[in-house]
């Protein structure tokens, strides 16, 4: 029993962990998004496609882009470890 309640509050612990990442990585996508007046929906659409240059912040605002499906995607599944 005990080591099931240490896999609950790690798992917890981690829930909190995407939370806190999830609004950090929001809040970065959102400043990306007023800086080049784009969705990140379509910012995605048009660096995949090749349509932008290579500047240092596509290649950021990409990766945030990633690690915040990623992030959504373990808190859902950890959501519904825990139900």
């Amino acid at each position: 029993m005990e080591q099931s309640e240490e896999i609950i509050t790690s798992l917890k612990r981690e829930y909190s962990f995407c939370s806190n990442a999830l609004a950090f990585y929001k809040k970065t996508l959102k400043d990306f998004e007023r800086k080049y007046k784009l969705t990140t929906g379509t910012f995605l659409k048009k660096f995949e496609a090749g349509q932008l240059g290579d500047e240092a912040d596509y290649f950021d605002w990409y990766a945030f882009a990633k690690l915040f499906d990623r992030a959504q995607k373990t808190k859902s599944a950890i959501r519904s470890a825990l139900q």
